[in-house]
């Protein structure tokens, strides 16, 4: 195996990606057909995929990889160990949120450039309180997921609407889903409202295969 490979590998495990204009030499061994060819090997062997888009590269873990990726362990520690229904909430939050921003399809899919705080807990308290409007409706559909909705949207319509950063609050959920985005590159708060940064940008139409957004467009909008 050339040296290169291997120091390539290094360099996307140190963060997750290049850039070509930060790091342009190692930018550029991925253009070397045996570099390329090595790492494809690799991808094979350590379940990721390597996935170039706007002068970035990114190595992501596979969804089956449970060397390099979060599970819900990892998760709960970055949120500061809640509960299991609390982690359930702050991932359906966290869907929600990306949801908001990138709800549409094809080129159109970024379908707002910022959020904000007291916009994004309107609307899903909104969406939360037309889950126990229609709770009934749902059973099919927490079966489906393994995950009981109802019960989500009530924990969230039950917590209190002051400043604190408790869990008990919905600002204090939001806080944390903010800061679990802000850890990971995905947002920046801009002026009191938050933006997604090129990294999310660069990876959202990946995650978001045709599929991948009929299935949230089912479970968010009702449309099964």
């Amino acid at each position: 195996m050339k040296p290169e490979s291997l120091r390539l590998f290094a360099k996307l495990m140190e963060k997750g990606y290049i850039t070509h204009e930060q790091e342009p030499v190692y930018y550029e061994y991925y253009s070397d057909s045996e570099i390329a060819s090595e790492l494809a090997v690799m991808e094979q062997e350590f379940d990721f995929t390597l996935y170039r888009t706007n002068g970035r590269l990114y190595l992501l873990p596979n969804p089956s990889n449970e060397l390099f990726s979060q599970d819900n362990s990892d998760f709960r520690r970055s949120v500061g160990n809640e509960k299991l229904e609390e982690l359930y909430l702050l991932n359906y939050m966290a869907v929600f949120l990306l949801h908001e921003l990138y709800g549409g399809k094809g080129n159109t899919l970024q379908t707002r450039y910022y959020i904000k705080e007291s916009d994004f807990l309107d609307e899903f308290t909104h969406h939360c309180e037309q889950v126990h409007s229609e709770g009934e409706t749902l059973k099919n559909a927490s079966a489906r997921y393994s995950i009981d909705f109802l019960r989500l949207a009530d924990n969230w319509l039950a917590k209190r609407g002051d400043e604190s950063n408790s869990v008990d609050t919905r600002h204090g959920c939001f806080m944390k889903i903010i800061r679990k985005f802000r850890d990971e590159e995905l947002l920046y708060n801009a002026d009191g409202v938050w933006k997604p940064t090129v990294k999310l940008n660069d990876l959202m139409p990946y995650y978001l295969a045709k599929n991948r957004i009929s299935e949230i467009n089912s479970v968010l909008e009702g449309e099964k």
